[in-house]
Formats: structure tokens, C-alpha cells, sequence
């Protein structure tokens, strides 16, 4: 069966290898060895949350941890450019699966965010889609967002936007996730500016690039791989 990060490639779940790479990556960090979903131990101590996780690995985790599935435009909300006080090193991790890419600029915040929610010694598992050239930078699309919306005409989709200091920009060729008009790709990021960002942040990180045949890992390109981000402590 040909292995692809975003094509189904379990008769059983349903799955795709980003889907099972990033709870390889969560149960290896957790619990030091690679363990799969339905094996995990019952450790509702362990508390996380997820940013718009897959249901399909979202409510097995949920049975098995104290992790909560969060969303940016429904309930149990939660917004990482604007997270709760509250919730200030009360995480023992994050799972962030291809989301940052579509947050508003500054996107620098929200890993300084993600890093303060979580305990010292916790993690974040995180993909994003990002460049196969290691020497590729990261290209923020609209770096002047500030005052925008999106208006449609016969299908195509156009964005309009008032930058701070009132000038006015129009985009076209929009990049779309899930669909036209839906998930609007603010960037494309590059690995090095990638893991500079993680770093700057606080965070220690490593790229997980091996394949794991025994639960269908295969990485047939270069980028968008999985990594993990760990604070130290």
C-alpha cells in the first residue's frame, strides 16, 4: 500500500501517516517507547490538550488521558494567540497537528504561548506543512495583515487588506486547506526558520524523520515532517 501524509492508508481507522506519526511521537516522549493508541495506559494525570485534533485518535486519547480536543470556532473553544491565565504551566503536553501555518501574523507569540502553557518538561508534538528545500525560508503571505476579509466573485476567492497604517492590499491564488474558502494558508514555513522559531521560544526540538514500518510511518518526502518541541526542565 503506497504510504502518503495526508491520503487514508488504514483499512481500520482510517488513518493517515501524519495521523500515526504523531501519536508514535506523543507515546515514545510519554512513555519512552513507541506504544499504539488503543495500548496506551490509563493515565488521566497526564494533562493536554489538542488544537482541532482528528476525532479518530482525539476520542481514544481523551479515554486514556486527561486530554481535551479544543477548537478555535467551537466548543470547548481555545485560541493560542489569547490563551486562558489560568492555564500557565498546567499542560504536560500540546498536540498541534498542520494549524500554525493558518494563524494571523505574528505567529511568534503564539509559540511563545504555547511554551508558557506547558510545565517544565512538557512537550508539544507539531507538524505543519512546510518547504522540502532545508534552504527555503518561511514565506509569510500576507506579512501586513491587520484589517481583512475575504470576498468571493463566481468562485474565486480574493483577500482585501487595510494594513496598520491604512494602505490597502489585495491578494489573489489564495491557498485554501479543507477546501475552497475554508482554512486560508497565512504561510509556508522553511525547517530552519521553523526550528529558530521553536528555539527562540525556549523550546528544545527534534525532527522525527525515521520510518516506523511496524505502524505504517513512511516519509516519502523531505518535509512537513513531524517534531517534537520540549520545554526544558
Amino acid at each position: 500500500m503506497f504510504l502518503n501524509r495526508e491520503a487514508p492508508s488504514c483499512m481500520r481507522c482510517g488513518s493517515n501517516v501524519r495521523m500515526r506519526s504523531l501519536m508514535h511521537v506523543l507515546s515514545s516522549a510519554l512513555f519512552n517507547k513507541s506504544i499504539p493508541l488503543p495500548d496506551f495506559p490509563d493515565r488521566p494525570d497526564l494533562r493536554g490538550i489538542g488544537m482541532s485534533c482528528w476525532d479518530g485518535y482525539a476520542i481514544p486519547l481523551a479515554q486514556k488521558l486527561g486530554y481535551l480536543n479544543t477548537y478555535y470556532h467551537q466548543e470547548p473553544h481555545f485560541d493560542i494567540r489569547h490563551p486562558p491565565e489560568d492555564w500557565r504551566e498546567t499542560l504536560d503536553f500540546i498536540i498541534s497537528s498542520d494549524v500554525f501555518e493558518h494563524i494571523e501574523p505574528p505567529v511568534s507569540v503564539t509559540f511563545d504561548h504555547a511554551y508558557r502553557l506547558l510545565k517544565p518538561g512538557g512537550l508539544m508534538v507539531f507538524t505543519v506543512p512546510y518547504a522540502e528545500d532545508i534552504n527555503a525560508p518561511t514565506d509569510e503571505h500576507f506579512p501586513e495583515l491587520h484589517d481583512y476579509e475575504m470576498l468571493e466573485t463566481d468562485g474565486e476567492f480574493r483577500l482585501k487588506n487595510i494594513t496598520k497604517d491604512g494602505r490597502e492590499q489585495w491578494f489573489d491564488n489564495l491557498v485554501f486547506h479543507g477546501g475552497p474558502g475554508l482554512n486560508l494558508e497565512m504561510r509556508m514555513f522553511g525547517e530552519r526558520d521553523l526550528i529558530a522559531e521553536l528555539e527562540r521560544a525556549g523550546f528544545s526540538v527534534e525532527i522525527w524523520r525515521d520510518p516506523v514500518f511496524e505502524f505504517g510511518i513512511y516519509w516519502s518526502h523531505r518535509g512537513s515532517l513531524p517534531m517534537l518541541a520540549r520545554r526544558p526542565g
